[in-house]
């Protein structure tokens, strides 16, 4: 990310501190996200892996109570205990998205998100934009029987 960049974003967060922006700021939510899994394989080592997220936002736009415009700050963390380089990064990242919320099961997201991501075996640092769109489901089958 160029100083220009994050010299606008500062200016943005500023701005949206204001007596003004706090109060547009319909809700503060966060999440968090995380597995730690032990791969066993047929031949060679065996490997822990650790992937690990945690997002906290700001809600400026909502409708109704099923979606909201939101913009975040995250920490991502990968770790595993063989030691490959791509599954042992640290970092952070800011993106804005859309939320979805669906109290019967299923939650959406579409967004944006800058994330600087330290590798730690080869001491070097990735830098990128990603589009997303990511979803969670949720069921009860025996709630959602029909009665007789």
């Amino acid at each position: 990310m160029n100083r220009l960049s994050i010299v606008v974003m500062v200016m943005l967060a500023v701005s949206l501190c204001s007596a003004e922006g706090v109060s547009a700021i319909q809700g503060l939510r966060g999440s968090t996200w995380g597995e730690a899994r032990q791969e066993i394989p047929d031949h060679g080592e065996n490997n822990l892996i650790v992937d690990t997220w945690i997002r906290q936002g700001i809600d400026w736009v909502k409708w109704g109570d099923r979606a909201a415009l939101n913009t975040y700050a995250t920490v991502r963390l990968k770790w595993d205990s063989e030691k490959l380089d791509w599954n042992n990064s640290f970092g952070p990242g800011v993106g804005i998205a859309v939320d979805y919320f669906n109290h019967k099961g299923f939650n959406a997201s579409w967004g944006m998100e800058y994330i600087w991501d330290r590798f730690y075996e080869s001491d070097r640092t990735d830098q990128k934009i990603i589009l997303y769109m990511n979803w969670y489901g949720w069921w009860d089958l025996k709630k959602n029987r029909p009665t007789k």
